[in-house]
């Protein structure tokens, strides 16, 4: 009963957006992910270069800008995208790459047998400012069409990872694993959900009066630290780039 009321819902806000001759632009975004977490190199801020996965992003961007609408009144309005967002991580594979899986001891050799998965998905809600004014920019009114913005939102993850040990089976020898990581408290494997904040920036860049590519950099919070499935120091994040084409509905 739930899913058709949510279906109906839906449609009648974007009736009711149609009506108010709010903008709506659909967009196609493609990049990498690269986690920073107990794999990796944690003190680096960039990670692990070897510890990324491939993101698709479906995003629908929402504007107030439309020059026969009541929100054009408000000039802040005309700078502002809200943008919706699902996003999928798929092939992300993780190793220990840090100083201490380069030691001569048994727990570096326990670190470099260790092999990491993820797989997520995720719901976000995003505000996006741009420098110069949408509405303008359509409307050919500046010399450039290039468009830059920051932004920031949340995000709401369902995710499942996984561990493997090029040693053998750790799940029946916990000795496996290195030292950090041999307690039942230390590991959180298989399938979660987090919360996350996020914020980036990035351009657009008018292709076409309807077409626009973008280009964005975006950093991603976890209020978690099990996303890659080991407890063991602080919360992970993620650094994501992205390269995407965005259509605009509304433009005549």
């Amino acid at each position: 009963m739930k899913k058709p009321i949510t279906v109906i819902a839906t449609i009648l806000c974007i009736y009711q957006f149609n009506a108010q001759n709010l903008n709506h632009d659909l967009g196609i975004l493609v990049g990498s992910t690269n986690l920073q977490s107990d794999y990796g190199v944690p003190e680096s801020i960039l990670g692990s270069f070897t510890n990324n996965g491939t993101s698709l992003s479906i995003a629908h961007y929402l504007g107030f800008s439309n020059g026969y609408s009541r929100w054009n009144r408000r000039k802040l309005f005309d700078h502002l995208r809200v943008k919706t967002e699902i996003k999928y991580l798929i092939n992300g594979n993780f190793e220990h790459t840090g100083k201490y899986s380069k030691k001569n001891n048994s727990n570096a050799e326990k670190l470099s047998a260790m092999k990491g998965s993820l797989k997520m998905f995720d719901l976000g809600i995003n505000l996006e400012y741009y420098m110069f004014s949408v509405d303008e920019i359509n409307n050919f009114n500046y010399s450039t069409y290039l468009n830059p913005y920051v932004s920031f939102g949340f995000k709401y993850s369902f995710y499942t990872n996984g561990i493997t040990s090029e040693l053998g089976n750790w799940e029946e020898d916990r000795t496996l694993l290195a030292d950090w990581y041999s307690g039942k408290v230390d590991l959180d494997v298989g399938k979660n959900n987090a919360f996350s904040f996020c914020s980036g920036i990035g351009i657009r860049n008018m292709l076409t009066p309807k077409i626009d590519l973008v280009a964005q950099v975006s950093f991603q919070y976890f209020f978690s630290d099990s996303i890659d499935g080991l407890i063991h120091t602080k919360n992970d994040s993620s650094v994501n780039i992205q390269l995407g084409i965005i259509y605009q509905l509304n433009t005549k």
